[in-house]
């Protein structure tokens, strides 16, 4: 059981992704709820792989399950704070976007997840984006600054997926 603890860290964010939908469905959008829920999906990524490095067993399966477990995570919860009119829904659709460019890259090129400079920086702005939006009052949610900066997100995110194109040719030449 020890051996399996950060794999077990990484597959809870599926478990809090699914306590953020049935939240969702069950009107219970208060930050206390959804707090909670965002606050263990950031400690469990943060812990997952320290605890992986000091137990020996980082890398392999480990690795995926918490890049598939941090993407189930935050697409959940930003695609209902999208269909509550929290966010567009191009942001979630980019971060998807993003995402499974990584995935294929790492996939055929390497085998295992390859890092990225905006890649690893998108990571830390999807759980931030999950905390703020959590913690914001449910009437302020529509009218709150993201709605306003979600085009520079765009470009963002935008942006960590053209680093992966220009990597791509650096690497085939």
């Amino acid at each position: 059981m020890r051996a399996q603890a950060a794999n077990l860290l990484s597959a809870s964010r599926v478990l809090l992704a699914l306590a953020w939908l049935m939240a969702f469905k069950a009107d219970y959008t208060g930050a206390i709820g959804l707090g909670s829920i965002a606050i263990a999906g950031a400690v469990s990524d943060l812990l997952d792989g320290r605890v992986a490095r000091r137990m020996g067993i980082a890398g392999g399966v480990g690795r995926w399950l918490d890049s598939i477990a941090d993407i189930i995570f935050v697409l959940t919860a930003l695609c209902c704070e999208a269909w509550s009119g929290a966010l567009p829904f191009y942001i979630p659709a980019l971060i998807a976007i993003s995402f499974s460019q990584y995935a294929i890259d790492s996939m055929v090129f390497s085998g295992a997840p390859i890092k990225s400079r905006l890649g690893h920086l998108g990571g830390i702005i999807n759980f931030a984006l999950v905390i703020v939006l959590a913690f914001a009052p449910p009437p302020a949610r529509s009218g709150i600054m993201l709605r306003d900066l979600s085009p520079l997100l765009a470009v963002f995110y935008m942006a960590a997926i053209g680093e992966r194109v220009v990597g791509y040719f650096r690497r085939t030449t």
